[in-house]
């Protein structure tokens, strides 16, 4: 789709926002303590550029570049880029408006109202009605818990776990009466039962009659979102209680607000002290996770009724340089434990493993001891992979050969099943410690491990054999800069096809790069739009993302008599995800080349619009662009020269023009000038 300066300014009409009041909101976002709500940033060459991790892909080298002056961001790796209004769509996948809507409400600007939506108004209509409702049965809960009879079990409990008040309004903790129809009850006139179901707050009964509460007789704890909104509730029985249930907790079901293996409890709470402190602790439960926080420990989260996840460990990640798992020291929560860290070794991230003495759980250590002492445990935790080889050597002993083979085997196991690690220095460090620690050659270690990955991938390849034969072919086309990277391992990389010996792509490539420089040129010095229009346009471009970056370089100029600088280009891009990280690309790549200074070299004089001379490094990038002009017109006037009947022996206006289009083109080709015309 052509984007035109009207079409931007149409489309942000027609989303019930003005240009005016979109540009408000943007001057009024800094874009940098946008992004360090969600990545944790560090500065470059004096905060003129801000690097992270891209939370778009699974990034181990911070590749997200976020650049303050230009107003956007773009990830290196996945070429994921955009604006302020783009990362709000992209991380908390909102429509535009909304995100209009979320960055105004951030800077304490009042939100017009706006008109139609091109969103679809049924789902939004049904997100906020669970925003609301589950809003307002927290606040109820709160209630239940502060005050009246039904309450003081509750209370009772909450009490006995030496919760203070402030903790308790804090985490608006609540508590949910001994009576299966107090949602519905209290709902009427406010909430109609379909907006309750929807909200997770009741449940159908299974004869198919009627509905019943859920979290009935329970302790709730209200689960908030990033941004501090209640979307779901975990729940508690309560001992003395007259509720019975086989599940000590009852968690909410996932929803298009909610969802666990993304989700951490009290984030919202916990995400300045895991930035400040580089470190995150991860807890089991919710009273642990609370009595965490109201002992000083700030940077504590917690799964919500699940292991955690490949996608936790991501988006923990961003913030911190170590997480540290902390399970309960009884059986349990060590086999939880070494469930937990396999899949996660290879990650970018020291990972590790605390199991508190004599069985206990945070909460109940807090009590014995203090939070110093905790502190001090947690700085004492091992490396997951150090936790693996002392459990291990529990297990199976070092004192027979059978159990040091066993403790091998497993450790072994442990490696080979980890993501990553092949050939990495982490796993020749932990492997040469191994082979210490249990007195064995460590040639033989790393040959059993060659063996066994063999075996891993000669099982995953006959899989893959029965599914299909792939496509890539040893090639990956990045697109995102026209490139081609290769797929293959190092150890291949001798015997790949390099597809730029061959002429055809060779020159097909140059062409590229001059689409490629003549962007750059424009964005560097973009009072040369109106010599570079004259001589070429978008129809002369071939890579359908240059075509466009032209285009809008050119509706800029031409629409709003505007040069194209970089920051109208980012406001003309309409948070145009594709546009923007296009633009920071090849801004980038012109940095890196110096084109202001190739520019500036040395000029030719022109009479061209207006100005005095004509850099000689424009006229060499424009000189492929234009040759194949005239490859085109050539080969279109031998079509037309072919279609001209022999019978007619006076030639007409048509072919005289033929004609001096092909004495034109043999001139050039013989070493004549193209003029840049």
């Amino acid at each position: 789709m052509v984007i035109t300066m009207k079409f931007v300014k149409e489309l942000s009409v027609s989303q019930g926002f003005g240009e005016d009041f979109k540009e408000l909101v943007r001057s009024s976002t800094s874009l940098a303590d946008l992004v360090s709500e969600t990545v944790a940033l560090k500065p470059q060459r004096g905060g003129s550029d801000f690097v992270g991790l891209c939370p778009f892909h699974d990034d181990r080298n911070p590749s997200l570049h976020v650049y303050p002056d230009r107003q956007s961001y773009r990830c290196w790796v996945c070429d994921a880029g955009g604006d302020c209004f783009r990362w709000v769509m992209e991380i908390e996948k909102v429509s535009f408006p909304e995100a209009i809507e979320s960055l105004a409400r951030r800077a304490g600007l009042e939100v017009p109202k706006r008109g139609r939506s091109f969103t679809d108004p049924e789902t939004e209509q049904r997100k906020s009605d669970s925003y609301a409702v589950l809003d307002w049965a927290a606040s109820l809960m709160q209630q239940a818990l502060r005050i009246g009879s039904q309450g003081a079990n509750a209370r009772s409990y909450v009490e006995k776990r030496k919760l203070t008040e402030e903790t308790v309004r804090a985490f608006r903790v609540g508590y949910h009466p001994e009576d299966w129809n107090w949602f519905l009850e209290k709902a009427r006139g406010k909430f109609d039962v379909r907006q309750l179901l929807a909200a997770g707050l009741v449940g159908e009964r299974p004869s198919g009659q009627g509905y019943y509460d859920n979290l009935v007789g329970r302790l709730v704890f209200p689960i908030l979102d990033e941004r501090g909104r209640v979307v779901a509730f975990g729940g508690r029985v309560l001992p003395g209680g007259n509720i019975e249930s086989d599940n000590k907790y009852w968690n909410s079901r996932e929803s298009g607000i909610f969802h666990k293996s993304r989700m951490l409890y009290a984030f919202d709470r916990s995400r300045e002290g895991i930035r400040k402190s580089r470190t995150a602790i991860v807890v089991e439960g919710y009273m642990d996770c609370i009595a965490c926080h109201q002992a000083g420990v700030q940077n504590v989260v917690a799964t919500l009724g699940t292991a955690l996840t490949e996608e936790h460990v991501r988006f923990l990640r961003r913030f911190a340089d170590r997480v540290v798992l902390t399970f309960d020291g009884d059986d349990a929560g060590q086999k939880a434990a070494e469930r937990s860290i396999s899949r996660f070794l290879a990650q970018d991230l020291d990972l590790r493993i605390l199991t508190l003495p004599e069985g206990l759980d945070p909460a109940d250590y807090l009590e014995r001891q203090s939070a110093e002492s905790f502190s001090s445990l947690i700085q004492t935790a091992v490396e997951a992979w150090e936790y693996k080889l002392q459990t291990v050597v529990r297990r199976y002993g070092m004192e027979s050969i059978s159990g040091r083979q066993q403790i091998l085997n497993q450790m072994l196991e442990f490696l080979a099943a980890a993501p990553g690690m092949q050939g990495s220095v982490r796993e020749d460090l932990i492997l040469r410690t191994v082979c210490q620690r249990i007195q064995l050659d460590e040639r033989t270690a790393r040959k059993q491990l060659k063996e066994l990955r063999e075996k891993g991938a000669s099982q995953r390849l006959s899989r893959r054999d029965a599914e299909g034969p792939r496509q890539d072919a040893g090639f990956v086309p990045m697109e995102a800069d026209g490139q081609y990277v290769s797929a293959v391992s190092a150890d291949q990389e001798h015997t790949r096809l390099d597809f730029y010996d061959q002429p055809m792509v060779t020159q097909a490539r140059a062409l590229e790069l001059a689409e490629r420089e003549i962007l750059e040129i424009i964005l560097t010095c973009p009072e040369f739009i109106d010599f570079i229009r004259h001589h070429i346009g978008p129809d002369d471009f071939e890579n359908s993302r240059h075509r466009r970056l032209l285009e809008l370089c050119i509706d800029v100029r031409k629409e709003d008599g505007d040069l194209p600088e970089l920051t109208r280009l980012v406001i003309a891009a309409n948070s145009d995800s594709e546009l923007l990280s296009l633009i920071n690309a090849v801004v980038d790549s012109s940095e890196q080349k110096g084109i202001f200074r190739l520019m500036n070299e040395q000029t030719l004089a022109s009479e061209h619009d207006g100005i005095d001379s004509v850099p000689l490094y424009l006229q060499r990038v424009l000189g492929p662009l234009l040759e194949r002009r005239e490859k085109l017109r050539n080969l279109l006037s031998k079509q037309r020269m072919a279609q001209t009947e022999a019978s007619t022996s006076e030639l007409n206006s048509d072919q005289k023009d033929v004609l001096r289009q092909l004495y034109s083109f043999r001139l050039n080709q013989m070493g004549r000038r193209i003029r840049l015309k």
